[in-house]
């Protein structure tokens, strides 16, 4: 599939669905400054060349009772692409990364229950080529993956379109997976179920999937993305846009300052997911950069500055062939999305 080539009207449109992910292309259009129809024939076009998808995050109240689990794997007598490209086939594994460092494989598990957590990190040692699994179970999370930012836009599009959605795109604490007050129903599930494929699909075409009429299809999507049980969430081959390096940190915090680092470093834009993790270090951090010396700007400056951190450990993310359910590839683009199952 061949790469296309963006102007800056597509990474304004990029960097708007980034905020504001299910809005009508007429807000954007106003905002932006830009013709409706072509904001959706701009869309149409990267959606058909693989490159961005709006999907929807699930709360894990939905799908899960229990915290992902970061998983570090260290292998023997394999290349890690053979093993990684094994890992696919297991099961409740939400991303799949080759990493720079002593572990060179990485993956976070998020099972519908911590004995279906086991079952699944279980597997992981029967798989060819692994030699030792490091689990490190999230304690919090700080979840930013949903609003991480290319930055393409005037402050002014930025609020505006913060406005159009109602509210900044912090980092949301997590401490354990809360599952709504009640129930969802059947017309509530097959809604959610949909909305998870396609965040920007319509009511009135979700009624006609699901058989329902139009103004209940309005009302339940309504209910359901109201009350966060599915957050629209834009999702692009990164790479493509020129953040070719995705990063980890390993970090070593000092007792008590583990929320207040957590919340300075989920500050800095480069970030996409602060987590608190039962293990012999304190944080585990991810982020999006464009090249290999921003993150060394990134752990000089940003990272420096923040009190409370006694040691660091950088790795970079060499290949990540499925990040939030969905399989990713820099040459044919956005693949497969392998949706939680719903409780």
């Amino acid at each position: 599939m061949t790469r296309p080539l963006l102007d800056e009207l597509d990474r304004r449109l990029i960097g708007a669905l980034h905020l504001a992910p299910r809005a009508t292309w007429d807000d954007i259009g106003g905002i932006l400054a830009a013709d409706a129809s072509t904001l959706k024939r701009r869309y149409d076009r990267l959606y058909e060349a693989r490159m961005i998808r709006v999907i929807g995050q699930a709360d894990w109240g939905v799908h899960s009772t229990s915290m992902p689990v970061h998983v570090f794997l260290d292998i023997s007598g394999e290349t890690p692409l053979a093993v990684l490209d094994r890992l696919r086939d297991l099961p409740h594994l939400q991303l799949l990364a080759q990493i720079s460092g002593d572990y060179p494989l990485y993956a976070v598990v998020h099972a519908p229950s911590e004995a279906a957590t086991s079952r699944a990190i279980d597997r992981m040692f029967s798989v060819p080529g692994v030699r030792r699994v490091n689990a490190l179970p999230a304690l919090s999370t700080l979840r930013r993956g949903i609003t991480w930012d290319p930055r393409y836009l005037t402050d002014a599009e930025r609020d505006a379109l913060l406005e159009l959605v109602g509210s900044r795109p912090e980092g949301t604490a997590t401490a354990t997976a809360m599952p709504p007050a009640k129930p969802l129903s059947d017309a509530e599930r097959a809604v959610v179920a949909l909305l998870l494929q396609d965040a920007r699909a319509s009511a009135a075409s979700i009624a006609r999937a699901v058989g329902m009429a139009t103004s209940t299809a309005h009302r339940v999507v309504r209910r359901v993305l109201d009350e966060g049980w599915v957050k629209p969430r834009l999702e692009i081959v990164s790479e493509w846009l020129g953040f070719e390096t995705p990063f980890m940190l390993r970090l070593r915090v000092a007792p008590g300052e583990t929320p207040d680092v957590m919340r300075r470093i989920d500050q800095l834009p480069q970030t996409r997911l602060v987590a608190h993790v039962a293990s012999d270090l304190s944080v585990l951090a991810t982020g999006l950069v464009t090249d290999r010396s921003a993150v060394a700007r990134f752990v000089d400056h940003e990272l420096a500055a923040i009190p409370g951190i006694l040691g660091a450990g950088v790795g970079v993310m060499l290949a990540e062939p499925r990040r939030y359910w969905l399989d990713r590839d820099l040459t044919s683009g956005l693949g497969a999305f392998h949706a939680p199952a719903l409780l």
